[in-house]
């Protein structure tokens, strides 16, 4: 999981290859957070998670797309309906489906890690109309829904739990990947 990520080593060292003082800034945060924590820690930590990931009480900065396109507190809306389109469009339904919406932010960055899994099994093989096609489809999907508001999600998250939390630098980290990601995808279908 996350604190295990976040413990591991080579983490910074990952991060770093973004080319973002942020992001290893960062993965260093966490992995101190974590590597200091005892058991009242780790209780605050899980705190945490169930107050801004679970709930009962409505959550301060919800992990669904469409909470922020719309800008309605409301799931399932046309967003939810274009991602999951995305998705079914690539082969894919999201594992809570039809009854968790498929805009959620770890639902969508799994969805991208598929994908690029895909696309580095295309170029292994030297498929290239097929390695094209995956770029074009992790690029669109991009460009269309996580860069469209994991910025914003990055931000508010770090904005409520503060810049030494681990949820934040998490937040953070996996918005500089989309669009670190961006960049390399619009490098490689320019290369096609």
């Amino acid at each position: 999981g996350l604190l295990g990520a976040l413990r591991d080593d080579h983490v910074a060292s990952e991060c770093a290859l973004l080319d973002d003082d942020d992001c290893a800034r960062g993965a260093e945060v966490g992995r101190q957070l974590v590597d200091a924590a005892r058991a009242t820690a780790l209780e605050e930590l899980r705190g945490q998670y169930t107050r801004n990931f679970i709930g009962p009480a409505s959550l301060p900065v919800p992990p669904w797309e469409s909470v922020f396109v719309e800008r309605k507190p409301v799931l399932f809306q046309r967003n939810t309906l274009a991602v999951r389109a995305a998705y079914r469009d690539a082969g894919f339904k999201a594992a809570g489906y039809p009854h968790e919406a498929d805009d959620h932010l770890g639902t969508e960055l799994s969805f991208m890690a598929a994908l690029a899994r895909q696309t580095l099994g295309a170029a292994e093989e030297g498929d290239s109309e097929r390695f094209g096609l995956l770029v074009q489809v992790q690029r669109s999907f991009l460009v269309e829904h996580l860069l469209v508001w994991v910025d914003e999600y990055a931000q508010r998250l770090t904005d409520e739990l503060g810049t030494h939390s681990v949820y934040g630098a998490a937040s953070r980290m996996a918005a500089l990947a989309c669009r670190r990601d961006s960049d390399l995808l619009g490098e490689l279908a320019a290369l096609g």
